[in-house]
């Protein structure tokens, strides 16, 4: 939801400097020095000389140094000594009007005693030599230290040059900012983080010239492009062209030659662009001199050479102000040299058809079709949208109608895409028939139809790919795993791509939910034989999310984070980089990596938008108020789980428990753990009943953690023997020995939890280990199992879970259950309520209640407090965002 509260973090006159401490550091300790008469910052245009300048001398300043700045500017270095001018008193004699303002001005800073003048020249490769010739006097002839800055690639007067060649001055050189400095200066400048797609948008546009960065950033938030949606800055719709960037750009680049700008307006319509087509279209000489004057940069690409501009804002720039007639002419010409070429690469037919498109000519049918498929493949659905209604317009036929059918499909307008579906009899190859079955069968479920008389008897097989992964969302799940198994198995003609990757998605989480690594494994090995973007992505996510389930987190966490970057960095569209973060988050959250797992999850949020065609905003947006709930901030947990409760159910059985587990998690947070416990054993009799092993295995885990030990420790074993997963082994192992306050078990499930990847519920153990152990008076265990949980919460990010409670030292001596109590009792609770909280009696309660003052030796509610510290938990906000009621909030 867009954020209503006005922004206070906009880009001003100045953002923080980032990304310049070390160049900070030598300018100031230069100025400290004798011996050093100045220093040279050299750099290309925007990457922050005069921003560097600037912070030095203030610093100076404000430490006692006199200061003067001068600026050298074209028309100013046209007059003898013009640019320091001002720092001269008025002269009305005749006489050599040079010679004796350059006397006063010498003079001016031959200061004999205080602290040591400094004189900034800003753009001194524009002073005329006169100019020069006075700074270099000042800089080896009197105490003044001077501090120049240089535009990269200009030549500065040879004076200029002599100071840092001869050891006058140092030469600092500054470059582009990294990356994670691009990301550090938006989240300053901005005042809060950004979705990935968002950042990295602003990353590859301004290539990190800080300048860019923070005008790029200005132009988007006056143009409402650039949104704070649930908490994240989200760059939505087009980037609209400011007059002030765009003259910002231009004075940057300052292209005088015609031949150059032909170049960039080439490049702005395409990049990268191989060499020998853009020589092709501007001219081998125009290239060499828009490289050699720093705003183009040519690379090798493989066996090519490919050309792109140096900072790819300069494109948008160029793009927005060029005349149309000049457009349409690169890109008819773009379209002419694309259409004379071999065409191998996958985007070839869908960057002609656009560039035609874009350039107001015509494409056929069949070449609009190609298009559009290509669209689908990448996930940018409305332009194939609209490319598939062309084709169709242009005589694409049945097979124009079918993408269109299964492109709307995608974007989960399934009523739209029964109306384009083309007739049975209209299919009339086995391709077509398959396509039109995957089609139908998608219609059926999410619109609740029932089979047309006609049937799929032609797809049937197609269709029966769908029906697989349909039957899981059911809860279906062993029929599921067993129609998926028999498609990618059964002898016969190969299934059609879309249909390989559903049945093998489906086999994956199926496998995924019944713990069986090895098959999770052999079927994405199977359905990633499929390539196409979306497909391969698809079956990638079904396996990190299986292997997640099954409890190998180790591996689906390294997986998913390098499918999460890939994502970002090729430009997939935000709904492919939503559903990865989806997937990342869920991975971290089970790890029980809080932190991660609330940022990929809100990013999640924003990045999927209206695009959710499997409609499963409630799982994530449950999955979100449990990341919270683990970090004890039941503020945030609850504001999500009411936007849950706000958004239609998950079709199918198979989220219900899921969904139940996260409502254990706000319940645990707000430290009702009987009431957690209770919707923990809810979800496993759930999972049970649709025969999901490890869903009920992770439920029941969390009713052992919620004080439910006892009651599921049969079961767990149960599980463990009937599952090839060791996550249930570990899980059993912890419930034993929670139920049985073994400590030296607690210690050794905590260490096998931790191998497999389960951080958190490692630290619980180990965290209630150290208090058992502490309690016996068994000194040298509870020191090893301290640190060990002490290790495995900074893994955590801050998780707070009813287990993990450190409080204390070696003489904390409190069981889990004495815990309970007093963490209840501290946080305000009388008695009964706390009695009714954990399903004990009032007796047992103040009987508990009895060994903890005592064992603490503190006695009253006020000490126990101050002992355990107040929880915010019940009832604060996090610090992270003091606006969480805006949660909601509607959209705006």
């Amino acid at each position: 939801m867009a954020d209503s509260r006005p922004h206070d973090g906009r880009p001003g006159n100045l953002w923080p400097l980032v990304g310049r401490a070390a160049a900070l550091r030598t300018v100031l300790s230069a100025a400290t020095q004798a011996d050093v008469g100045g220093v040279v910052i050299v750099g290309p245009p925007g990457v922050g000389r005069t921003r560097l300048a600037k912070e030095a001398v203030a610093r100076l300043a404000a430490a006692g140094h006199p200061t003067a700045w001068a600026t050298g500017t074209r028309a100013a270095g046209a007059i003898p000594l013009g640019p320091l001018l001002h720092l001269a008193l008025p002269h009305d004699a005749a006489g050599p009007v040079t010679a004796h303002i350059f006397g006063q001005i010498v003079e001016r800073f031959t200061v004999p005693t205080g602290k040591r003048p400094v004189f900034v020249v800003d753009d001194t490769h524009l002073l005329d030599d006169v100019s020069a010739a006075l700074v270099y006097q000042l800089a080896v002839h009197t105490r003044t230290f001077v501090l120049l800055t240089v535009r990269q690639g200009h030549t500065a007067p040879d004076v200029m040059t002599a100071l840092w060649k001869e050891g006058v001055a140092r030469r600092v050189e500054l470059r582009p900012l990294s990356d994670s400095e691009v990301d550090t200066l938006l989240e300053r400048g901005l005042g809060g983080p950004l979705d990935a797609v968002t950042r990295y948008t602003f990353r590859r546009l301004s290539a990190g010239n800080p300048l860019v960065l923070r005008e790029l950033a200005q132009s988007a938030l006056e143009g409402s492009a650039l949104l704070r949606r649930d908490g994240l800055w989200h760059l939505s719709g087009e980037l609209r062209i400011t007059g002030r960037l765009g003259d910002l750009i231009e004075a940057q680049m300052q292209v005088d030659d015609p031949a150059v700008l032909a170049v960039l307006e080439v490049l702005a319509c395409k990049e990268p662009l191989g060499q020998p087509v853009l020589e092709e279209l501007t001219g081998h000489s125009a290239v060499v001199r828009a490289e050699r004057q720093g705003l183009v940069v040519v690379e090798p690409s493989g066996a090519r050479h490919q050309a792109r501009l140096t900072i790819p804002a300069y494109g948008e720039v160029i793009r927005a102000r060029m005349p149309r007639a000049r457009a349409n002419e690169i890109w008819a010409r773009l379209a002419e040299s694309l259409a004379a070429s071999p065409r191998r690469r996958a985007d070839d037919a869908f960057e002609l058809v656009m560039w035609r498109r874009t350039a107001g000519l015509n494409s056929s049918g069949q070449e609009l079709l190609a298009a559009a498929e290509r669209a689908a493949e990448r996930l940018e659905l409305e332009v194939a949208e609209r490319l598939a209604t062309a084709s169709g317009a242009a005589d694409g036929g049945v097979d124009a109608n079918l993408t269109l059918a299964e492109v709307l499909a995608l974007q989960g307008r399934f009523a739209d895409a029964a109306d384009v579906l083309p007739d049975p009899g209209e299919c009339d190859n086995e391709e077509r028939a398959d396509r039109r079955a995957i089609v139908r069968e998608k219609i059926e479920y999410w619109q609740h139809e029932a089979a047309p008389a006609q049937g799929n008897q032609t797809g049937e097989r197609a269709a029966e790919a769908v029906r697989a992964w349909t039957m899981l969302i059911e809860g279906h799940v062993a029929g599921s795993l067993a129609i998926g198994t028999a498609l990618l198995t059964r002898p016969g003609p190969r299934l059609p791509a879309e249909a390989t990757a559903r049945a093998a998605t489906a086999v994956v989480l199926a496998a995924g939910l019944m713990g069986d690594i090895r098959l999770v494994e052999r079927a994405s090995a199977t359905g990633l034989e499929v390539a196409s973007p979306w497909t391969e992505a698809q079956v990638g996510a079904a396996r990190c999310v299986a292997l997640a389930l099954a409890g190998a987190l180790t591996t689906a966490a390294k997986d998913v984070d390098i499918a999460y970057r890939e994502a970002v960095e090729t430009r997939l569209a935000a709904p492919m980089v939503g559903m990865w973060a989806i997937v990342r988050g869920f991975v971290a959250k089970a790890q029980g990596r809080v932190k991660p797992a609330q940022q990929a999850l809100r990013e999640a949020v924003v990045l999927l938008g209206e695009h959710d065609p499997l409609r499963l905003p409630a799982v994530y947006l449950a999955e979100l108020a449990g990341a919270y709930a683990m970090a004890g901030d039941t503020i945030q947990a609850d504001a999500w789980l009411c936007r849950m409760d706000a958004c239609p159910p998950p079709r199918g059985a198979l989220f219900d428990a899921w969904i139940e587990r996260d409502r254990a998690w706000v319940a645990a947070a707000a430290l009702d753990l009987s009431s957690a416990a209770g919707h923990a054993l809810g979800a496993a009799k759930t999972a049970g009943k649709a025969g999901v092993p490890m869903i009920e295995a992770l439920a029941l885990f969390d009713a052992a953690r919620f004080g439910a030990a006892k009651e599921v420790c049969d079961r767990l074993h149960q599980l463990s023997r009937n599952t090839a997963a060791p996550a249930t082994a570990a899980f059993a192992t912890m419930a034993t020995a929670l139920a049985t306050d073994d400590a030296h078990l607690l210690a050794e499930a905590a260490e096998r939890l931790h191998r497999l990847g389960h951080l958190l519920p490692a630290a619980e153990a180990a965290a209630t280990a150290h208090r058992l152990h502490a309690g016996a008076r068994r000194r040298t265990a509870a020191k090893a199992a301290l640190v060990l949980a002490r290790e495995l919460l900074t893994e955590c990010d801050g998780a707070r879970t009813p287990l993990t409670d450190l409080t204390g030292t070696l003489d904390l001596s409190l069981t889990p259950r004495e815990l309970q109590v007093a963490k209840l009792t501290a946080a305000g609770l009388p008695g009964r309520a706390v009695a009714d909280r954990l399903g004990l009696s009032l007796r047992t309660v103040n009987n508990h209640l009895g060994r903890v003052y005592a064992k603490l030796g503190v006695s009253g509610r006020d000490a126990l407090a101050q002992l355990l510290g107040q929880p915010d938990a019940l009832g604060q906000p996090s610090r992270e965002e003091p606006h969480s009621q805006e949660l909601l909030q509607n959209e705006a």
